[in-house]
C-alpha cells in the first residue's frame, strides 16, 4: 500500500511537469499551426541553465528558474520572429511541412551545440529538502513543494488566459484567426508572444526536471514526442486536457516502470492508443 501511494505521488508529479511543457506546445500549435519539434530543447536549456548556475553559485534552483523567465520568454519570442514568421504567409500544408523541417533542424543544431559546449553526459542538481513519514508512508518535502508550485502555475495560466487582454487575444487567435484580425488583434505579435509563453513554460518544466530527475543534451526530441502524445490525449488547446493527459502518462510510466523499467514508455503509448480508439478527439477535444 505504501509503495502504491508513493508511485501515485511520483506519477502525478512527473505528469504535472509533462503537462506544463505540453500545454505550451499546444498553445503554439493552436495559435500558429506550427508543429514545433524544437519545443523540448527549451526544457533542456532551462534545466541546463539551472544546473550551471547551481554549480557555480549554489543558488536555490527554483530562484534560478524565476530569474530565468524573461530570458526564456525572449528566446521563444525571437525563435518565432526569426524562424517561424517567414512561414506565416504560406498555405497551411506548406506551413506545416516547412515548420517540421525548420524546427527539426533547430532541435538537432541546439542538441549538437550543447553537447559540444557542455558535454553529452546527463546532468542533475543535487538539491534536497528534509523528508518525513506519515505512518509508514514516506514523503519528500521537495516533491510536495514541486507539486504545490505546479498547481499554482496551472491556476496562474488559467487566469492569465481568461482574465488578461493578451490571454483573451491569444484564445481568440487560436479559435478564429480572421475574426481576431477583424477586431484589431495583432495576430503576428500574438504568435510571437505565444512562442514566448510556450518556451517559458517548457523552461520552467526544465527546472523541475533537472531537480527531480536529470537532463541530457539529446533529450529534447524524445520529450517533445511525449508532449505531442499528451496533446492528442487531452485535446488541443485544453489546459485541463494537458494536465489530465500528463498525469495519466506520468502515472502509467511510474507504475509500469516500477515493475519493468524498460516498458514504462511503451505502456504509456499503448494507453494513448487505447483511449484514442474510444475518444478519437482526445479526452477533452471538441
Amino acid at each position: 500500500m505504501e509503495i502504491a501511494i508513493q508511485l501515485v505521488i511520483a506519477g502525478i508529479l512527473q505528469g504535472g511537469v509533462y503537462a506544463l511543457a505540453a500545454f505550451g506546445l499546444s498553445l503554439i500549435f493552436g495559435v500558429s499551426d506550427v508543429l514545433n519539434l524544437a519545443h523540448g530543447e527549451f526544457l533542456m536549456l532551462g534545466g541546463l541553465v539551472t544546473f550551471l548556475v547551481f554549480e557555480a553559485t549554489g543558488l536555490n534552483p527554483f530562484l534560478t528558474g524565476l530569474f530565468m523567465l524573461p530570458m526564456a520568454f525572449f528566446l521563444g519570442y525571437m525563435f518565432d520572429r526569426l524562424l517561424m514568421r517567414p512561414l506565416a504567409t504560406k498555405k497551411l500544408h506548406i506551413r506545416l511541412m516547412s515548420s517540421v523541417l525548420v524546427t527539426l533542424g533547430a532541435a538537432i543544431t541546439i542538441e549538437d551545440a550543447i553537447s559540444f559546449l557542455f558535454g553529452a553526459e546527463e546532468k542533475g542538481v543535487d538539491y534536497s529538502l528534509p523528508s518525513f513519514f506519515w505512518g509508514d508512508i514516506y514523503f519528500n518535502y521537495l516533491r510536495l513543494l514541486a507539486m504545490g508550485m505546479i498547481a499554482a502555475l496551472t491556476v496562474g495560466i488559467h487566469f492569465y488566459l481568461k482574465k488578461t487582454f493578451t490571454g483573451r487575444a491569444l484564445r481568440a487567435t487560436a479559435q478564429n484567426l480572421r475574426g481576431a484580425m477583424l477586431v484589431g488583434v495583432d495576430t503576428h505579435q500574438i504568435r510571437s508572444v505565444t512562442f514566448g509563453i510556450g518556451s517559458l513554460l517548457a523552461s520552467i518544466a526544465g527546472v523541475f526536471y533537472v531537480v527531480l530527475l536529470s537532463i541530457a543534451p539529446d533529450m529534447g526530441l524524445s520529450v517533445t514526442i511525449k508532449y505531442l502524445c499528451i496533446i492528442v490525449l487531452g485535446g488541443l488547446g485544453s489546459l485541463i486536457g494537458s494536465l489530465v493527459g500528463g498525469v495519466l502518462l506520468g502515472l502509467t510510466e511510474s507504475v509500469v516502470s516500477y515493475h519493468s523499467p524498460h516498458w514504462g514508455q511503451t505502456a504509456a503509448f499503448l494507453m494513448l492508443v487505447g483511449i484514442l480508439l474510444i475518444r478519437p478527439k482526445g479526452l477533452f477535444g471538441k
